[in-house]
């Protein structure tokens, strides 16, 4: 596994979340694969538990791809479960809410949405049994069941976590714990492997059943019932740091690695008979993405790069055939998964929380490869320092992306002087923070304040800029959302009123004292004021216009600049070529932004220039410029921030100008006006690699392929489902992830 196979697949994902929205009408959820189709269930239905997963697969395509369209469908698929938070008839209530309303919260910091999860989970804290020590599943079968108890309640118990952790009651932790401690001590056999499910008598507390009902037999193991227990574990760790959770995760996890077959795809359960052998790539999802997460906590790097290598052995296999959907007339984009094999449901089909696992983990796993190269938050002072030089005077600006990998967390990102000596908070003259109160917020003089109330999520990167004025002692701080625009958190805030004077920005210290690698910082970056020969002024000769970038710029690249025109209106194209194109006109660049003779900005896509919005230029005035590109896929997007404002979106993965040279990097920028030279200039002109884009679906792969029939019935339910005597599965919970419009380690 690598990073272009999983961005190959992250598209291919796209593209089937596409046709899946057209397919299912508003309300209706996916659920399992027919005909080219999905069967379907309604957003209300109170013991059916997938609503949430397809909401939650459109985030996270959102998250990887920073394309506008995915928030907008994610968000219109997320609202309607807001009729799930006062469900309290069934433990899946977590499932259905932190799938969705979860991962939505990541990205908007909703109150409204933050409520609804608070709510859901004072909802599922109903079905806590003090007494018995744990969530009870339902109460459709009874009186076969009186409380019943599953290892699929794992996962849903994650709503408890996170209410607990956001302003809600502190007894919902403990109840996940005890519940946590139950489901081990009852379901979790003594070798590692698992019933499905147990029964007790509420009144005295006695045992009267105990088995596995979606399996194959009371004594055999249900491979995603396994899967649940080794994810749902490693979450409870993730919010508790609890070592018995961590040694609940391994130990399940080691008995399923211990009977995988070779290509680390299960069958449906680990003991079905000779007649039975049919392959469940949803329990293979979710255990890849479990892994991933359960690497980063285990100490012993041995058992690290077994638990990561396991993964990565695993979506390899899910990214080709015979179980990736591509190729085929399914919308899922897995296949060959098994939902209820007992009650005969959802035997060989795509399941869409089967998507939503194996994206997520595809998720996890770019994410880490991107923070292997960051820089992690230490609690010593000493350890925790980077060197920025000591030339960085004047007005300075600084930019990274910030993760935090726990939540909440103390974790401080600090500056001081390149004579400073960094023993504690009060050598830090200008900090950024990122509090218990799960906020961001910025020291000024004597204490912390923001502007605004910008919250934090988990494995989610945040992209923070600071302007510093070394001589004045100022400094202001803006915070980017994944997929969002800057908000300002500081506006010429004072330095801190107690540190060592400062003259240079020469350190920088990242401490928390939660933890080591509590947050990661990456693509940290110094600029100052621009020489005079960063200066480009815009030529009417091509050839006079233009200038090298280097060879390195591949895959994906983020340009930023600041352009001020000097007329309005007037004509002016900021192009990119490859290095070994000789730009003589316009059709030699690749990737063009323009002002145009309007007055507007616009941005080439393919055969014509467009502009997602209206943004006007005038004469004498800057604006920033920011460009993500995606050489691989041969698409881009641009943002505009006018001089005091927020940054306004142009384009969102245009296609490269259709009659342009091939190009394989961004070697050569072109400042053309065919109005007259020095029409406009840009400075601060800079080029990095990173922040990925994954490109838009293959519009020519959707056309006239879409199945027909939009809505199916309904088949199966919830983790404990009415009908045939047989439980029809448990459902897939979100574990973190997840971070930003690229990816981001998993802690």
């Amino acid at each position: 596994m690598d990073e272009a196979t999983a961005n190959r697949v992250l598209r291919f994902a796209q593209q089937q979340a596409t046709k899946t929205d057209a397919l299912v009408p508003a309300g209706r959820y996916p659920q399992s694969t027919t005909n080219g189709g999905w069967t379907t269930i309604d957003a209300a239905a109170p013991i059916e538990w997938t609503q949430g997963f397809f909401p939650g697969e459109l985030w996270y395509l959102f998250e990887d791809s920073g394309i506008a369209t995915f928030k907008s469908l994610a968000a219109a698929r997320t609202d309607p479960l807001k009729v799930q938070q006062t469900n309290s008839t069934t433990h899946d209530t977590g499932f259905k809410l932190i799938t969705s309303f979860g991962n939505a919260y990541r990205f908007t910091g909703s109150e409204a949405q933050r409520q609804v999860l608070l709510t859901g989970a004072a909802s599922l804290a109903k079905r806590y049994n003090a007494k018995l020590g744990y969530v009870v599943c339902c109460d459709w079968n009874r009186p076969t069941w009186l409380a019943p108890l599953f290892v699929d309640t794992m996962m849903d118990i994650e709503l408890l976590l996170w209410g607990a952790a956001h302003g809600g009651s502190s007894t919902w932790r403990d109840m996940a714990v005890n519940h946590a401690i139950k489901t081990l001590n009852v379901l979790v056999r003594s070798d590692g492997s698992s019933f499905h499910m147990a029964d007790f008598d509420p009144t005295t507390g006695a045992m009267r059943l105990r088995g596995t009902f979606q399996g194959a037999s009371n004594s055999s193991t249900w491979a995603r019932g396994q899967t649940w227990l080794m994810y749902g574990y490693t979450m409870v760790y993730r919010y508790t740091r609890d070592p018995r959770m961590l040694a609940a995760a391994q130990k399940t996890t080691d008995w399923y690695l211990n009977h995988l077959p070779a290509d680390m795809v299960p069958i449906w359960d680990f003991n079905a008979p000779a007649n039975q052998q049919l392959k469940d790539t949803s329990a293979a999802a979710v255990a890849a993405s479990a892994l991933l997460e359960l690497s980063g906590y285990v100490s012993d790097l041995a058992t690290q790069q077994r638990y990561r290598d396991a993964a990565l052995g695993m979506l390899d296999a899910l990214s080709a055939a015979p179980y990736l959907a591509s190729g085929t007339s399914k919308a899922s984009v897995l296949q060959h998964a098994v939902g209820n094999l007992p009650a005969g449901k959802e035997i060989d089909v795509g399941l869409i929380y089967g998507d939503y696992y194996f994206v997520e983990a595809l998720h996890r796993f770019v994410q880490q490869t991107h923070l292997q190269s960051g820089w992690g938050a230490r609690t010593a002072f000493s350890a925790g320092g980077h060197d920025l030089g000591s030339n960085n005077a004047g007005v300075v600006t600084v930019e990274f992306d910030v993760t935090p990998r726990r939540y909440p967390i103390d974790g401080v990102i600090g500056y001081a002087d390149t004579s400073t000596t960094v023993t504690s908070f009060s050598s830090l003259a200008m900090s950024i923070r990122m509090n218990t109160d799960g906020r961001f917020d910025v020291r000024n003089g004597g204490v912390y304040a923001a502007l605004t109330a910008v919250p934090y999520a988990p494995d989610t990167t945040y992209h923070v800029r600071m302007v510093t004025d070394l001589k004045a002692k100022r400094y202001s701080v803006w915070v980017r959302p994944p997929g969002g625009s800057e908000i300002q958190l500081a506006n010429n805030y004072a330095f801190r009123s107690d540190a060592p004077p400062v003259d240079d920005l020469g350190k920088v210290v990242l401490n928390s004292t939660t933890a080591n690698d509590a947050y990661i910082v990456t693509q940290h970056t110094v600029s100052g004021t621009p020489p005079p020969s960063t200066v480009w002024p815009s030529r009417v000769d091509f050839s006079a216009a233009v200038h090298l970038l280097g060879t390195n710029n591949t895959g994906t690249v983020t340009t930023e600049f600041d352009v001020t025109p000097a007329l309005s209106p007037m004509d002016g194209v900021i192009g990119y070529a490859d290095t070994s194109t000789t730009i003589t006109s316009f059709s030699s660049s690749a990737m063009l932004i323009r002002l145009s003779t309007d007055g507007r900005f616009d941005v080439r896509d393919g055969g014509g220039y467009a502009a997602l919005t209206t943004v006007p230029y005038a004469a004498n005035t800057t604006y920033h410029v920011r460009m993500v590109t995606n050489l691989d896929t041969k698409r881009y997007s641009v943002w505009v921030r006018p001089p005091g404002r927020a940054e306004i979106q142009i384009a969102s993965n245009s296609a490269f100008r259709s009659n342009a040279p091939l190009t394989d990097d961004m070697g050569k920028v072109s400042l053309n006006g065919s109005t007259g030279n020095d029409t406009y200039v840009v400075t601060n002109h800079v080029v990095r690699r990173g922040t990925s884009i994954v490109s838009a679906p293959d519009e020519e792969a959707l056309e006239g392929g879409l199945p027909p029939g939009s809505s199916l019935p309904a088949e199966g339910g919830c983790s404990a489902v009415p009908g045939s005597g047989v439980l029809a599965l448990c459902g897939v919970v979100l574990g973190l992830a997840r971070q930003r419009r690229r990816s981001r380690i998993t802690r």
